[in-house]
């Protein structure tokens, strides 16, 4: 599973498919760099195997070289830490001043719960084909 600080992914060892995620590093060239990708699979404890959503192509990635994508209002989020952990929900708000959500749970054991001042570092955006 992804887990993030300040944006930034950090991935435990259970499997976490779907989640978008953004490279940070410069290292991987220009080409890479703020690119969006999606992560396919998770291994070891801090790596990713990333498929890029505009090219298709697929890296495996250390967490320090990603973060986690925060969406727009009313996408389906996935709850990377925290009580509601592994729980999907729809962004409802963007508390800025905060640097933190609303949420409304969709799907998990708390479906229908309202959830406020989530930090952005303990959801990531969900990948969706539209």
């Amino acid at each position: 599973q992804l887990h993030s600080g300040k944006n930034q992914a950090v991935v435990s060892t259970q499997s976490t498919g779907g989640i978008v995620v953004k490279i940070v590093t410069k290292d991987l060239g220009k080409d890479f760099f703020k690119s969006k990708g999606v992560v396919e699979e998770v291994f070891d404890t801090y790596g990713a195997k990333v498929k890029l959503i505009k090219s298709g192509k697929k890296l495996k990635l250390d967490q320090s070289h990603l973060e986690t994508v925060i969406p727009s209002v009313g996408r389906k989020v996935l709850i990377l830490n925290g009580a509601y952990e592994g729980s999907i929900a729809i962004l409802d708000k963007l508390n800025v001043e905060k640097f933190s959500v609303s949420l409304t749970i969709c799907k998990g054991i708390c479906k229908g719960r309202s959830v406020d001042d989530v930090p952005y570092e303990d959801i990531s955006k969900l990948h969706t084909n539209d």
